[in-house]
This record gives C-alpha cells, structure tokens and sequence, in this order.
C-alpha cells in the first residue's frame, strides 16, 4: 500500500510534469507566431530525459519499493531498500529535464514573438507557460540538491540529514518544499492559461481586465518562492516563522482572485455557447474555487495543526489540481484536437466524459474533506470503522472508479475520432488566436506565411476584429 501509495504521488506529479511540457511546446510556438521554440534540440534533449526517468521512477516498484510517501523524508528514506534510490534518481532526471525545457520556453516567449506583438499583445496562456517556466528553471535546483544530498548519504554515508552526525532533517524538508509547493503553481499556471483563452472564445467577449491577468500569472509565480513552510508547521521548525509564511501564503489568493474576476466579468452577459471545452472549463473554475476555499484553513496555523496530515489535504489539493489543471487540460484536450488532427471529435461522447468525471470529482474530494474533517489521517492503509467514515471512503471509491471509466471514454474518443472523424474546419470555434488562422493540421514550421499582429487578442464582440495577418511577400520576391 504504502509504494503505491508513494508512486500514485510522484508519478501523477512526472506525469503532469509532461502534459504542461507538451501543451507549452506545441501551445507556445504557435500563440506567438514563430516556427518552433528557440532552441529545438535542447527540446528534444528534454524530452528524452524525461522518459527514462519515468522508467527510472517506477523501477523503484520493483527494488523494495518505497514506502516513504511522496514526499521522502529522511530518516525513513535513507534506510529505505533500493528502490528508494532509484525513485531519488527517477525524479532527479525529470527536474533535470524539466530546468532545460523551462529555459526554452522562457527564451522563445521573449525573443521569437511575431512582427507587432508586444507583451501586452501576447496571448495570455503564452504568458502563463511563461510564468511556469520561471518556476521550474529557477527553484528545481532545490528538490535537485536534496534529493541528491538524500543519494549521497545513502551511498556514503554522510550526515547532512543525521542528527547523530551533526546534520538536520529539518534541512531536507526546507529545500524539498522550497520547490515542492511552487510545483503546485507550474501545473496551475498553465491549466489557468487555458481558462483565459477559452472564456472569452466560448462567451463572444474581450477578455475582461487583461493586463491585470497577464500580469498576476507573474505575481502567482513570485509570491509561490515565499510560501513554502507554510507545509512545515507541525515539523518543529522555529516558532517565528510561522506568522510570515502565513501571510505570505494567504496573499497568493489575491493575483488568483484577479482570474477569477476577470472570467466572471468576460462572461457576464456575454453570448454563453457550451460544447465539451466550455463545459470543462466551467467545471474547473467551479473545482478550482472549491480548491482555493478550501486553501486558507491550511495556511493558518490554528487550524492546520488539527488538519495536517488529514484526509482534508488530500481533498484540497486534489480539487486544486482537478481544478487548476486536469479539468482545464481536457478543456483544451478538447478545444485543440481539431487543430492537432484536422478531425473533429464527438461532441455526445465528450457530454458523456464531462457529466460523468464532474460529478463524480466532486463526490470523491468533498467525501475526502469529510473524512479529513473526522479525523481520518492520510497514508493509512487501514482505520477502525468505529470512526463512522466508512461510507465516505465507500463513496470514494465508486466515485474513483467513476472518474477512470470516464477517461477510457475520453481516450476511445479521441483515437476514434483522429481516425475516423469528420473533417475539421481550419477555425471551428470562430477564435482569433493565431493558430487557428492555419490550416488544420498545423503545417511544418507552423505557418505558411510569417504573420503580424494587427489587433488585440481578445477582440471578441467587435464587428470584424483581426488579431494577426499574414505578411505578403513584395512583388517580385
């Protein structure tokens, strides 16, 4: 229980990793009007490190095991079989791979946006995948040096985590989360980015406040470096921190809060169309929102104390991550998949996925909260049913179950569809955003012709609007 337990959380956590990696390489190029990112072959190295240490992760299930959870904490970890170390390396590749991709994405948004697109003229999930850039080329080093200091101990025994030897756990838990909560926000940021793009498309509407969304997906990604301990209240870390790591994390709520304004107001009287995209849209603001309330008990030390550890967390930050990533990306899933495959998927079975996994998320994370709430602890393989939360975990369970059976309908979806859907327009949800202003599939190097920009971004409502045009070759050339 407890290695699949700890391998549930680090490979969903490599495996997001991917999917942001993948929406921002395909995503990021053709948002902004270039060819390819900036540095092609650094891509690919990324990419293929990122495999093996996927293999490298779950090997670990067949060495020993780990039973440490996710989170690996010495002295447990530096005593743990083999397996523990290969799941230290699994995820010093992936960080490894994620610094290089990270570096990419920020040098191709800066220096390969097309003629007349400026920063605030830049789509807003460039400027999210951006901002989870940042995070990951500057604060992976972190879970990189502990992990790495965890290995070397293991190998020769050497105390930077022993008491006994002048070391200090406390140590591995600064540098682990230090990176480890603004991880959160390199999932999130992007899966925000995808709301943005979707809204205004799905509504018929500008972008409400786009200038203040552009740039609290910065303030999202900042305000993350100084929000870390906030996971260490209970681990008898100096008294004195705790008031300002309490601050600081209530505070992420108010460049989040800006989005959310800036989504009800752009659909507030707009002209509301709901396919599959818009449904999962709204169903991850709606979860996304859960996640957020459900946020501030944990940053406050009174109530932490009793719900740390808890079923609690788990459903907060499941809605969190069901919220702020899962659903957006099977919005965009959705939203993209004519443009990736020139096909069109069926809509009654992409209904049937969303009315499907929605109800059945919320079921599974607010019976998780419940639980948390009466004092069921996390990571516990088993517990007295004496405690009354046996029908919680009841409804946890079918609702998991649920959730699964909902994404294999996804997937037969979507592999039928590529294959033998009905012809996709090159622009089938009337968008501005430039790649929807080339054929369909996207052709080699993008765009036929280099583009302009000529308009704003979120032009919807206006008679006529144009963001980007094709820029004419002179005559004679």
């Amino acid at each position: 229980y407890n290695t699949f337990m700890t391998l549930h959380g680090m490979v969903m956590i490599a495996s997001i990793l991917m999917g942001v990696a993948a929406m921002s390489n395909y995503l990021m190029p053709l948002m902004i009007g270039a060819r390819d990112m900036a540095f092609p072959r650094l891509n690919g190295l990324s990419f293929w490190i990122a495999v093996p240490s996927g293999l490298v992760l779950v090997s670990s299930l067949f060495l020993g095991g780990v039973d440490t959870g996710w989170v690996a904490y010495p002295p447990l970890s530096t005593r743990a079989p083999l397996g523990m170390q290969m799941f230290y390396l699994g995820i010093f590749l992936n960080g490894f791979s994620g610094i290089l991709g990270g570096i990419n994405i920020i040098v191709t948004f800066f220096t390969m946006r097309a003629k007349g697109m400026t920063l605030f003229r830049t789509p807003i999930f460039a400027w999210t995948a951006m901002s989870a850039a940042l995070i990951q080329a500057f604060a992976t080093q972190l879970i990189g040096l502990s992990f790495l200091m965890a290995m070397f101990q293991r190998l020769f025994g050497m105390g930077f985590f022993d008491p006994a030897k002048g070391g200090d756990p406390i140590l591995f838990q600064h540098l682990f989360w230090f990176y480890s909560h603004p991880v959160v926000y390199v999932f999130v940021l992007p899966g925000l980015g995808v709301i943005s793009e979707l809204v205004p498309v799905f509504s018929r509407k500008p972008l409400f406040g786009y200038k203040w969304v552009a740039l609290s997906s910065i303030g999202i990604a900042l305000v993350g470096f100084f929000v870390w301990a906030h996971h260490m209240f209970t681990a008898g870390m100096q008294s004195y921190l705790r008031v300002p790591f309490m601050v600081s994390t209530v505070l992420v709520a108010v460049p989040t809060g800006v989005k959310f304004f800036s989504w009800i107001a752009t659909m507030w009287r707009g002209k509301l169309i709901f396919p599959t995209p818009m449904l999962f849209t709204l169903a991850a603001i709606m979860i996304f929102l859960l996640g957020g309330l459900s946020g501030p008990p944990n940053a406050m030390v009174p109530t932490d104390l009793y719900l740390h550890d808890t079923y609690f967390i788990v459903g907060h930050f499941h809605s969190t991550m069901f919220g702020g990533y899962i659903f957006p990306f099977m919005a965009a899933l959705y939203y993209w998949f004519p443009k990736v495959t020139g096909k069109m998927y069926n809509e009654k079975l992409g209904k049937v996925h969303f009315w499907l996994m929605f109800p059945a998320f919320m079921v599974m994370t607010l019976m998780q909260m419940d639980a948390g709430l009466l004092g069921m602890r996390r990571r516990i393989a088993a517990y007295d049913p004496a405690l009354g939360i046996q029908p919680q975990h009841i409804a946890i369970t079918i609702a998991g179950f649920a959730i699964a059976l909902s994404v294999v309908i996804m997937v037969y979806n979507l592999v039928y569809s590529a294959r033998w859907g009905e012809q996709a327009a090159a622009n089938p949800w009337r968008s501005l955003s430039p790649e929807f202003q080339t054929p369909s599939p996207v052709p080699v190097y993008n765009f036929e012709k280099p583009i302009e920009v000529v308009g704003h971004p979120y032009d919807y409502g206006l008679k006529d609007p144009v963001y980007v045009r094709p820029i004419e070759a002179p005559a004679g050339d």
